[in-house]
């Protein structure tokens, strides 16, 4: 690879995506691994033959294959500008891409696949931008897919990026230093006369809840009818 290839903005702009998303992945516990065969054109078991391959104008032209854990990923970049009919094709492309990836896995295995496509410098935030992205995640044909939008300044990157993986399987958001209270079934009968809940109704919903393997629409139906044939009403 030529020392301008290696610099070109895109490639920039792919390894910090993956410095950031090995960041994240490492700080929950995640083992992070390169999978250059999921970024290849040719299929698991195949050869350099026209069948065995996809070829490479049909690929995404910057992609890198990565191993997180149980998760198989493919991380690359939408195009510079806020086409939709650039958008199609590139999520094409990331189709075939991950066709590729999944022959190098179990059939377990590739439920687990997912695409991160990274936006262009300033394109978060932009609506035009926010309308291209929902398109390409609700294309869950083949895998899931994920839209990372970055900021203008490069300095926001890292507080975007956080931002990002809270909807992504990198989120853990059980992970908390937050600290909570035990909070009692029975609190609910001592709840104050502002919430306006009346002590027989919040009775009725004690027990209610406490039977034993209801079923949850019943469950709703009781609570609702609780409240309406509450205390003056």
């Amino acid at each position: 690879m030529s020392e301008s290839l290696a610099t070109s903005p895109a490639q920039v702009a792919l390894a910090e995506s993956e410095r950031l998303l090995t960041r994240r992945a490492l700080e929950i516990g995640l083992q992070v691994e390169g999978k250059p065969n999921y970024a290849g054109s040719i299929f698991a078991g195949g050869s350099d033959t026209p069948s065995a391959r996809i070829e490479r104008s049909d690929l995404p032209n910057h992609v890198r294959g990565l191993q997180i854990g149980r998760y198989p990923v493919l991380l690359t970049l939408l195009p510079e500008a806020p086409d939709e009919e650039g958008m199609s094709d590139i999520v094409r492309r990331v189709r075939n891409q991950c066709v590729v990836a999944r022959s190098y896995l179990s059939p377990s295995a590739t439920v687990d696949l997912h695409a991160i496509l990274v936006g262009p410098r300033g394109s978060e935030g932009v609506d035009r931008w926010r309308a291209l992205a929902l398109i390409a995640e609700r294309d869950e044909r083949v895998a899931r897919k994920l839209v990372w939008l970055r900021p203008a300044h490069a300095g926001a990157d890292e507080q975007s990026f956080d931002d990002f993986v809270k909807r992504s399987f990198l989120a853990r958001p059980w992970i908390t230093d937050a600290i909570f209270s035990m909070a009692p079934l029975d609190n609910v009968s001592r709840a104050t006369p502002y919430a306006d809940i009346p002590r027989d109704t919040a009775g009725e919903w004690i027990q209610a809840a406490s039977e034993p393997g209801i079923d949850t629409d019943q469950l709703v139906d009781d609570l609702v009818a609780s409240w309406q044939r509450r205390s003056g009403q």
